[in-house]
Order: C-alpha cells, then sequence, then structure tokens
C-alpha cells in the first residue's frame, strides 16, 4: 500500500524500473508510478474521480504499527492497543475503527505467527513457562511434543493410550496422535 497526497494506493503492477499503484477505490482511475525502492514518485497521480480522505491514512498507519508489535512483543492486546493510540492524531479520531475491531487484528496477527519463514516453530513456542523444552522432535514431516519430565512420567506408567485424529489436526498435519498414560489413578498426556 502507498499513501500520497490523501490518496490511498495499492499494488497493481511491479517492473525492474518502476512499480504502478492504483487508486483503492475499485470505481477510480487513479494511478501512480514510484521507483523500485519506492523512495520516489516518477510520475505525479493521474486524476482522481473523489476527494482525498486525510483521515484515513493514520488509520492504515495506525494499524501497520499494531501488527508488527503483535507479531514482535508478547505485551498483551490491550496494552499494545493504548500505547499505540497515544500518538494518533486526534483529528483523525472519527476514522478509527472500533476498539473490538482492533483487538481483533491483534488476535489474527498472533494466530497467523504460527511458523517462522523455513516452516519451523520460534523458539519461544519451544519451551514451556518453566523452561523446558517442549519440542522433542521437528522435521518437514513430523513434530514430536513431550518434555523430559513427561517422558519419565510415560515410562514408569504400566498402562498407555493411544488415539489419532483427523478432525482437529493443524492446517499444516495430516493427523494427530496422541499418548497418555495411567499414573496414579490418573490419565495424563
Amino acid at each position: 500500500m502507498l499513501g500520497y497526497e490523501g490518496y490511498i494506493y495499492t499494488l497493481e503492477r511491479k517492473t525492474d524500473v518502476k512499480m504502478i499503484f492504483r487508486c483503492q477505490n475499485r470505481d477510480c482511475k487513479g494511478r501512480c508510478h514510484t521507483s523500485p525502492s519506492m523512495d520516489t514518485v516518477l510520475s505525479e497521480p493521474t486524476e482522481h474521480c473523489h476527494a482525498p480522505n486525510l483521515g484515513k491514512i493514520p488509520v492504515l498507519e495506525l494499524k501497520n504499527k499494531i501488527k508488527s508489535r503483535a507479531a514482535d512483543s508478547e505485551e498483551q492486546s490491550s496494552t499494545i492497543l493504548h500505547s499505540v493510540l497515544r500518538s494518533f492524531p486526534l483529528d483523525s479520531a472519527g476514522q478509527l475503527p472500533k476498539t473490538d475491531t482492533l483487538l481483533r487484528t491483534i488476535r489474527r496477527q498472533r494466530q497467523a505467527i504460527s511458523v517462522n519463514a523455513d516452516n519451523r516453530l520460534p523458539d519461544h513456542l519451544k519451551q514451556t513457562d518453566r523452561g523446558e523444552n517442549v519440542v522433542l522432535h521437528e522435521d518437514n514431516k513430523m513434530i514430536i511434543f513431550t518434555t523430559t519430565s513427561n517422558l519419565s512420567i510415560l515410562e514408569a506408567c504400566k498402562h498407555w493410550f493411544a488415539d489419532g485424529t483427523f478432525k482437529v489436526c493443524p492446517k499444516d498435519f495430516y493427523q494427530m496422535f496422541t499418548l497418555h498414560g495411567l499414573f496414579k489413578s490418573q490419565v495424563i498426556p
């Protein structure tokens, strides 16, 4: 996305020498050409069929800040929202979405980041709250979640229970398989 002179543009085409953006309003024929690094506007935008909306650009910047903070930190959603809203210009407050919508944006951003670029779990998801490693094995086909203390408990159990399911499996996997052990009259995973 590109915000320029109160208009919002989305990327239409990219070449080796320029990027071509079109107005976000689908009925408008406004276009803008920039350098590939987006630091220079190569040609002035063409005519728009509507007035600029100067208050919408700060809202998009706010959403981007919220998304990056949600992806990079473990702060509570409300803390992220309040800290980002402190620097928001009051003259654009009428353009803000509802608080619930912004909080939902944070939750969705956090849900979207479950694996990193090489399809592996991020390091902060590989440990328990006590700092114990919870990923015993990880490759392209399988992830085994357990701790060494859970393995020693499972080893002491006389009875094991196994279950495989396809329905509630995460989207990147075909099947989820669980092992439980009967330990002191309780079934534990």
